[in-house]
């Protein structure tokens, strides 16, 4: 099974509540999480684009689930990899 079937068939589990990410001084930010969103966050990080929604993950130090805390966890490793220019 590749990783995008994984994937969806992952958030197909997850609900349709909002995300809420803990930020660090304590307030909390509210992300969409309806339809494949989760999906395209994972993918826009994958391509290395910075949204802001990509940067507020970058900055947040969690998330409240429900709602595709999870599947940012995956956004975060990835934002949190290697370089693509590390050598």
């Amino acid at each position: 099974m590749n990783l995008r079937r994984r994937l969806e068939a992952l958030e197909k589990r997850l609900t349709s509540e909002p995300i809420l990410l803990q930020m660090p001084d304590g307030h909390t930010e509210r992300l969409s999480g309806r339809g494949d969103y989760v999906l395209d966050l994972v993918s826009h990080a994958l391509r290395g684009e910075r949204t802001a929604e990509i940067e507020l993950i970058a900055q947040s130090i969690s998330f409240i689930e429900p709602g595709g805390g999870h599947m940012l966890e995956l956004v975060r490793a990835i934002l949190d990899g290697p370089a693509k220019d590390a050598r």
